[in-house]
């Protein structure tokens, strides 16, 4: 039973983890690239808003790092349809977002196998 239960777990980390990491690589494009991005990848940015709020209204281990990169995510695409000012707020909100998977990471990793 605790096998199973912890491989649920590790699964829905995995799952959480793909969509917190579509939404970083979202906003690192968007740096790359100055703000000058297609408005198809906009749209599929906005896609990732829903699952990002999902993870990080829940109680798992990622909710803080979901919260931070929902924040990044929200000011990149703000950038990205012509706000100069968001740029500030994407940068710093990434930033506090990598901070926080460092932490996700060390709790991940204490996570005990039966």
């Amino acid at each position: 039973m605790k096998i199973n239960q912890r491989r649920q777990e590790v699964t829905q980390i995995l799952g959480d983890n793909e969509v917190i990491l579509a939404a970083a690589t979202f906003v690192v494009e968007v740096e790359q690239m100055h703000g000058n991005i297609s408005k198809l990848k906009v749209k599929q940015a906005e896609q990732l808003r829903l699952p990002l709020l999902t993870i990080a209204m829940s109680d798992r281990i990622q909710a803080n790092h979901a919260r931070k990169r929902l924040e990044a995510l929200n000011a990149a695409i703000e950038y990205a349809n012509g706000d100069v000012s968001a740029r500030k707020r994407y940068i710093a909100a990434s930033q506090q977002a990598d901070r926080l998977a460092e932490i996700v990471a060390k709790r991940v990793d204490r996570i005990q196998w039966p």
